[in-house]
């Protein structure tokens, strides 16, 4: 069984329907194969109540839960949430502090911090991707003091490019990074179209 992101459950529900969805293993159709346990994401305001969507590849008989982009794989908190901790990190502020400031344990934080660190080069690589597939003029290049702070400031150049190409839409800056990334701090990043 694998997970992965999407970026809204009425765009999924509809591919699903029309065999758009393809197996990240084989490349084969994904179908409707029930829910997985329902379970509360935490957010910034509250709790989110989620039943992530399970599909299956009939070519590969391998089933796949299916993630909304405001929910990370194998996280209980959201991307808003874990997010902030990622740009207060990379302001300086150390785990304690950000634990503090969004009521989580200080362990869970580092942890959040330390997948985030181990990951910050393949964040940039992603959003250099994304920012010049979708709008050259954005700030380029990064020069942050910190790996950490580069990946994060690609991203959101990313987020930004995302908004000026394609208009708005209903996701927040956090769901388009998470689905650009394949989860943030786990998966695999998605190249543009083209690329």
């Amino acid at each position: 069984m694998s997970v992965s992101v999407v970026a809204s459950p009425n765009v999924l529900e509809a591919a699903l329907a029309a065999g758009e969805v393809r197996c990240p293993g084989c490349g084969g159709p994904l179908s409707r194969w029930g829910f997985a346990r329902e379970r509360g994401v935490r957010m910034l305001d509250g709790t989110r109540s989620l039943r992530p969507r399970r599909a299956r590849c009939g070519p590969c008989e391998t089933t796949h839960v299916l993630l909304p982009a405001w929910s990370l794989p194998r996280r209980r908190d959201g991307a808003e949430v874990i997010g902030r901790a990622l740009v207060l990190k990379a302001h300086g502020a150390g785990h304690r502090t950000i634990a503090r400031r969004l009521k989580r344990p200080p362990g869970t934080v580092r942890g959040w911090l330390r997948a985030g660190a181990r990951r910050a080069d393949a964040l940039r690589l992603c959003g250099v991707k994304w920012t010049v597939a979708l709008s050259e003029e954005l700030g380029r290049p990064w020069l942050a003091d910190s790996p950490l702070q580069n990946g994060l400031d690609a991203l959101g150049s990313a987020a930004i490019g995302w908004r000026l190409r394609l208009g708005a839409s209903a996701a927040g800056p956090w769901e388009l990074i998470v689905a650009i990334t394949g989860g943030l701090l786990s998966g695999q990043p998605r190249d543009p179209p083209g690329y």
